[in-house]
């Protein structure tokens, strides 16, 4: 099945053979929705020009924060090597006398946070809820915390172990979060707009521990209006997210008169029992 609207447009590949489309425009009143053609078409406009904005804005972001991160590194405030021996540290605590588990590992990467009209909203809670051992990395952006996530994650591979890798929302080229289910392990990167409150019994990591104290206070003044940059950029990319939901709210309106709700549930019914049918299958064999 193919999912064919503005943000997440996936074209089927092999069409018939794997792939199944459903098309809902079996459902509606082609000619209630051709009198509101000139609304429609205005509407859809809209949100496309809302949602380039919002994009711009976001880029914007990912800029200033970039901009956050380099302090620490170009101005040589992070200890590397202190942070590649806490990476070794934790390594040895976490899978030292674990079996492998598999010869095959995998990673399932996955989002714990969203940018939405309403901000960033996150279910990381949820996901680590009843993760047994969790590791809690504090500390500002840039002093090492994606590294040392993506690290343990390599490391748990290596080791043969499945893992749930969770990408950063705003640039998901960044693992933020770190779940090895078969030992129950997770390693969480407490950031913006995340941040996570350890519970008796998490182990607690600091990256500031790796920074020199004295280079970072020079450039705070610095660091600090890129931060507010980033964050104003943050705002005004979820305000035009925002309005984009509205405006597309609004096109509903135009749709829903004409459109054969008790069909799309029938065809609903339909397509979970296939989906059913298929997993039967596969399991039985």
């Amino acid at each position: 099945m193919a999912t064919r609207t503005t943000l997440h447009v996936v074209d089927p590949k092999n069409p018939g053979a794997v792939d199944v489309i459903i098309h809902l425009g079996d459902h509606w009143n082609e000619e209630g929705l051709r009198a509101n053609k000139k609304e429609i078409l205005a509407i859809k406009k809209e949100v496309g020009r809302l949602f380039k904005r919002a994009y711009s804005y976001l880029g914007a972001a990912k800029i200033f924060l970039d901009e956050v991160k380099s302090y620490y590194r170009d101005t040589g405030a992070l200890d590397v090597g202190a942070l590649d021996k806490k990476v070794l540290e934790l390594t040895h605590q976490i899978f030292e006398g674990k079996p492998r588990q598999t010869d095959s590992p995998k990673a399932r990467h996955l989002f714990a946070t969203a940018i939405t009209p309403k901000g960033p909203e996150s279910h990381l809670d949820s996901i680590v809820a009843d993760v047994e051992t969790r590791y809690i990395i504090n500390g500002d952006d840039g002093t090492g915390k994606n590294t040392l996530v993506r690290r343990l994650m390599e490391a748990a591979l290596m080791r043969g172990h499945h893992v749930e890798a969770y990408h950063c929302a705003l640039d998901p080229a960044l693992v933020d979060h770190l779940v090895i289910p078969d030992i129950g392990i997770a390693v969480i990167n407490a950031v913006e707009p995340h941040y996570f409150k350890p519970l008796n019994g998490d182990k607690v990591v600091d990256t500031t521990e790796f920074v020199n104290a004295v280079i970072n206070e020079k450039f705070l003044a610095e660091k600090k209006v890129a931060r507010e940059l980033y964050r104003l950029s943050m705002e005004q990319a979820i305000r035009f997210i925002s309005q984009a939901k509205q405006e597309h709210d609004e096109m509903e309106k135009y749709y829903v008169p004409y459109m054969d709700f008790e069909a799309i549930n029938t065809r609903r019914e339909q397509t979970m029992a296939r989906i059913l049918d298929l997993a039967t299958q596969v399991n039985g064999n």
